[in-house]
């Protein structure tokens, strides 16, 4: 065997396969051909594996793993959760206070304190309403699917006067208004103050609608239902607003012209209509068609009696404007120990409040994370299980 390898090396040092024995020299033309076919490295890559060696082979950085990876693991997963949930649940709780105007009791002309009640002038809009061609053409549908004939349809066709039409800063509009105030005052002025809330409600053609007043020690207060002309609000809350100091003051108002404006069109068509039916009264030829004609005139009325109604109920709101008053006690006016009573009392509701919100926030976090939490564990050990995969394929 030594005599064998001798000549194969022989052979690769000559570069000729001449042995004597034919098996031997077999074996030096096969070590000579896979010379030939060997691959040879370039030049580059020789360079390059002279610098490795003479570097003693350093290790490979191993690359960093993609972020994504990180996260899938279950603390950084639960936190990144956590976090976006207590985001969410204190937007949502600052979002839901409730906001209150208040008033500093000034004799301006709005009574003092935020006020949104629309003017007459500007703030609320309209309704939209269309052209008067529009609104001939859809009371004109109305009629004929009432059955009006046209002949009779002419007196409901006739648009209101365009002087009495609404819009934005006419007086054709209805607003409803509303306004509460909050006075305060020493307790042995309560009664003076509540008398003098019914004399500025009776001397600006206002009513009052119902009231209450106390003035014991212990339950001192008074509250006030009235109802005043809306063209006397501004001045009515101007009044009332220097009877005594204001804690608060709310003023709101809301646009019913439209609604309005449809129980007029439909009160203008069911009296056509009525019309119409007396006339085919007067004209039937039988009994039967009669009867007929006085039943519709029956319906109708009694449509026309529930659109008056709706009417005056709307005239009612939007002329005499609502207005409470509330009469509370001055802060601090008794002994000291009743208000510290009362704030710690306030301080108590006011922790019990926040311990109820912070456990409600924690109970709706955790049915959030337990899902996600199970799903993370679950995962965690099959995402183990790949990566010794990957790794043992790799060694392999």
């Amino acid at each position: 065997m030594t005599d064998v390898l001798t000549a194969i090396d022989d052979a690769l040092d000559t570069g000729v396969a001449a042995d004597e024995d034919p098996l031997t020299r077999e074996l030096q033309e096969l070590a000579l051909t896979l010379r030939a076919d060997a691959p040879e490295p370039t030049p580059v890559y020789s360079e390059w594996l002279g610098k490795q060696v003479e570097a003693g082979f350093p290790k490979a950085r191993r690359s960093k793993p993609p972020l994504w990876r990180k996260l899938v693991h279950p603390a950084p997963a639960a936190g990144l959760v956590l976090a976006s949930v207590i985001a969410i649940a204190i937007a949502a709780g600052g979002s839901g206070q409730n906001n209150e105007s208040g008033g500093d009791g000034g004799g301006s002309d709005g009574g003092g304190g935020a006020s949104v009640m629309p003017d007459a002038g500007g703030g609320q809009v309209a309704p939209e309403v269309g052209p008067p061609g529009a609104q001939a053409k859809a009371q004109e549908r109305m009629l004929s699917r009432r059955g009006v004939p046209a002949a009779d349809q002419a007196g409901a066709l006739a648009l209101p006067h365009p002087g009495r039409n609404f819009a934005p800063g006419r007086s054709g509009r209805r607003i409803e208004r509303s306004v509460g105030l909050e006075l305060e005052m020493p307790v042995d002025e309560m009664a003076r103050v509540a008398e003098r809330v019914t004399a500025v409600t009776n001397r600006h053609g206002g009513f009052v609608l119902s009231s209450s007043l106390s003035t014991g020690e212990d339950s001192a207060g008074g509250d006030f239902d009235l109802r005043i002309p809306a063209t006397r609000l501004r001045p009515a809350i101007r009044d009332l607003s220097a009877l005594a100091d204001v804690r608060t003051q709310s003023q709101t108002g809301r646009d019913v012209t439209r609604e309005h404006v449809t129980a007029q069109d439909r009160l203008r068509a069911a009296r056509a209509e009525r019309r119409s039916l007396l006339r085919r009264l007067e004209l039937a030829a039988t009994d039967e068609e009669a009867e007929a004609l006085r039943r519709q005139l029956d319906l109708v009325a009694g449509e026309i009696n529930g659109l008056r109604a709706q009417l005056r109920d709307i005239r009612l709101r939007t002329d005499y404007s609502v207005v409470t008053v509330s009469l509370l006690p001055e802060d601090g006016e008794d002994d000291g120990s009743g208000g510290a009573g009362a704030s710690f009392d306030d301080a108590l509701g006011d922790a019990g409040d926040l311990l109820v919100g912070a456990a409600g926030v924690i109970v709706r976090v955790l049915a959030v994370l337990l899902p996600i939490g199970l799903v993370a564990l679950a995962a965690w050990p099959a995402a183990r299980a790949l990566r010794r995969r990957r790794r043992e394929s790799a060694l392999a």
